[in-house]
């Protein structure tokens, strides 16, 4: 008896143990499921995360090229440490689940924390030297802006050589920025900006005088300063204030582009004088007799033009001034007269009236005939009325004929409707 009680026992345990297995295994299969699909969703979190960093880094790194003028030093460190966090997000690019496994057996952290610290070294370096040159072109905004209008004025096609060492002075300054040698270089500034003003003053009378001189050397070379040496002065003095107007202000346009045009003025003149007197020169003895007619003529056509009648009864000199007193007062007389004539602005006045009117009386039209238009529409919806009236009058006329066959008085709705038959309203 006992030993079948041992044996009930026994089986009771076993299948206890059993029907506990049973139940723990489902529990044990959905929870490890479920850490394998929380695991993905973190490790795809992470490499997304990784690839906006680098999507967005490695824009920066292209803008940053450009800044080898602040510091060539700290950009070569910066795209090293860029180079480093490349080589370990492109072992994991192509398989985003590698990003959260171990980077090495020599390293605790995996893919995405290594790529993630040596970013932090990246951004370090970057910041550092976006500090830098706001120091720089705060510091240096004066060099900054002279070395930009040097290459706008092309100063290295006309200078090249002086350009040249210009530019490393300049470059000089940010590395003196760099080394946090601030008072030297607000001291190397100064003598920058001087010696880059001296070659936009060069750039300057390169473009704009030199030629001129150019001109005045080769008249001289032509003889044109002993036959007119009188012109040949005048042109040489312009030509001295033209320098000095672009030496003391080289970015005075309008200054200079006056002074330039009064040089050429006096170049022209001189090549005339210098002709005409090479003409005379060239006229055998007493042969000026039509020269002096011909300038003759030409003055008493000019007096024809003023009403001045024929004044060759005159010596050449007083025909000259009795022109230009004919001339002055005439220009006195137009400067008298009004810009526009009284009657003429009168008229102007009326013509105004009278445009306003039809404008007002255009108006008015365009109203009234919208009226019209109003009411013509209007008459034809109501005798569209009319004909749906009569159409339904005809209808039931009939019905009351065959429904009566004895003649009854007519009611009310009938004389109504007959009425409205008959009566129409006027258009």
């Amino acid at each position: 008896m006992r030993n079948l009680r041992l044996f009930v026992l026994a089986f009771v345990l076993v299948n206890a143990i059993t029907a506990c297995q049973s139940t723990s295994e489902p529990a044990q299969v959905a929870s490890e499921t479920n850490g394998v699909s929380q695991r993905s969703q973190n490790t795809l979190q992470i490499y997304e995360q990784a690839k906006s960093d680098y999507a967005r880094w490695l824009a920066k790194m292209e803008e940053s090229q450009a800044l080898r003028l602040y510091s060539n030093d700290i950009v070569e460190d910066l795209f090293e440490a860029w180079e480093e966090a490349v080589d370990v997000y492109e072992d994991f690019d192509s398989n985003p689940a590698k990003a959260t496994e171990s980077y090495s057996v020599f390293s605790s952290g995996t893919y995405a924390e290594t790529f993630d610290k040596r970013m932090v070294k990246v951004a370090t370096l970057h910041a550092e030297l976006l500090t830098l040159k706001e120091t720089a072109d705060s510091l240096l905004a004066e060099a900054i802006a002279e070395m930009t209008y040097l290459d706008t004025i092309n100063a290295e096609a006309l200078f090249g050589s002086r350009y040249n060492r210009i530019a490393r002075d300049y470059r000089n300054l940010f590395e003196y920025v760099a080394d946090n040698d601030l008072d030297d270089a607000q001291v190397k500034q100064v003598q920058f900006l001087e010696k880059a003003k001296e070659l936009e003053v060069a750039v300057a009378l390169q473009i704009n005088v030199v030629p001129l001189k150019n001109q005045l050397a080769l008249l001289r070379k032509e003889g044109f300063k002993s036959v007119a040496p009188i012109s040949y002065t005048k042109a040489g003095a312009t030509l001295e204030k033209a320098e000095a107007v672009v030496t003391v202000d080289p970015r005075d346009t309008s200054g200079i582009d006056q002074a330039v045009h009064a040089v050429k003025f006096e170049l022209e003149h001189l090549k005339h004088i210098g002709l005409e007197v090479k003409r005379f020169r060239n006229i055998d003895d007493g042969k000026f007799e039509p020269l002096i007619l011909e300038l003759e003529n030409q003055l008493h056509r000019i007096a024809q033009a003023l009403e001045k009648g024929d004044l060759r009864d005159k010596p050449i000199k007083q025909q000259t001034a009795a022109l230009a007193s004919k001339t002055e007062a005439l220009v006195q007389t137009l400067n008298s007269k009004p810009d526009v004539d009284p009657e003429l602005k009168q008229l102007m006045a009326k013509l105004d009236a009278v445009n306003t009117d039809l404008s007002l009386a255009e108006q008015d039209k365009e109203t009234l005939s919208a009226q019209v238009t109003t009411l013509e529409a209007k008459k034809v919806s109501d005798e569209s009325l009319i004909d749906d009236l009569r159409m339904v009058i005809d209808t039931i006329k009939p019905k009351e004929v065959n429904a009566s066959p004895v003649s009854e008085p007519p009611s009310a709705s009938d004389v109504n409707a007959e009425a409205l038959v008959v009566e129409q309203p006027k258009a």
